[in-house]
């Protein structure tokens, strides 16, 4: 289900047809926005930030193969670097139909995924804000047995939900029900299932490293925002890693977990508001 007022974009790719989802703003007459989300997750997961950002910009926010409205051609192809390539192409389907440049809010592998597409389309991105990315954390042997543990069929299938409960928060949330009980049927759909667990997979790769490619994006204005609550990619754990790979970055930790947008939206736009605006108006 889509917003009131919002169209589907879709994009064709080696992945499969992906969804972007457009809302807000007509893009020739508003800065651009995009959306990259979690695993698992779809563009709902935004839905209480795109609200409040309508009325200024110009909104597109991304299913990632085999999750809402996106179809994946072989889940097995899916991995975080999958989801750079595919930002991109999104991103150049988007200028061919409007859009001219974005600010980019990512989370957990969407995050990864960001600083990936800021990387190969620096010109045409006009900032970064980084919830919770993927990327940071050191690699070692208790790291990597989780990722391959939490890609494990029999775990992985126990796992999602409890995985989802922890990292979401209270469902008291308004924000946080929706995408819990999206999580519940993750199992239930092979491809979909597939695709959650090879991006737990994926993450073992020594490419996701970040920091070990030393500072990164020193031209792309970027805000951290990082929920100190979050037992799945805590902050302890990766905060030497975004230091030393994003060393201009602005950084802001909140008392909230994985998707703080959802679980506290005010505490969250409060965090990045100011870094929001000055985007925007560099773009108009």
């Amino acid at each position: 289900m889509t917003a009131p007022g919002s169209t589907t974009h879709t994009v064709s790719t080696p992945y499969g047809e992906v969804a972007v989802h457009l809302s807000g703003r007509a893009p020739g007459r508003a800065p651009g926005l995009l959306l990259l989300h979690a695993n698992p997750g779809d563009h709902r997961d935004f839905d209480l930030l795109a609200e409040a950002l309508r009325p200024d910009w110009a909104i597109a926010a991304v299913d990632w193969p085999g999750y809402g409205a996106s179809t994946v051609t072989d889940p097995g192809a899916i991995d975080v670097e999958a989801l750079g390539l595919i930002a991109e192409s999104v991103v150049e389907s988007l200028r061919a139909n409007g859009f001219h440049s974005f600010t980019v809010i990512g989370n957990s592998v969407g995050g990864y995924a960001a600083v990936r597409l800021a990387q190969r389309a620096a010109a045409h991105i006009r900032g970064l804000v980084l919830v919770q990315p993927a990327g940071f954390v050191p690699r070692n042997v208790v790291t990597r047995a989780v990722f391959r543990l939490m890609a494990a069929p029999a775990l992985a299938r126990f796992a999602v939900v409890p995985c989802a409960r922890m990292y979401l928060g209270s469902t008291r949330a308004a924000g946080v029900r929706p995408i819990l009980e999206r999580a519940r049927r993750v199992t239930g759909d092979p491809a979909r299932f597939a695709v959650y667990r090879r991006l737990w997979r994926s993450l073992d790769d020594p490419r996701v490293d970040l920091p070990a490619a030393g500072p990164l994006l020193p031209q792309t204005p970027t805000l951290v925002v990082w929920g100190r609550r979050d037992p799945v990619n805590p902050w302890l754990l990766s905060r030497r890693g975004v230091a030393r790979a994003l060393p201009g970055a602005e950084v802001a930790v909140l008392a909230a977990r994985h998707e703080p947008f959802a679980e506290q939206p005010e505490l969250f736009a409060d965090a990045v508001r100011g870094f929001l605006a000055a985007r925007a108006e560099l773009s108009s």
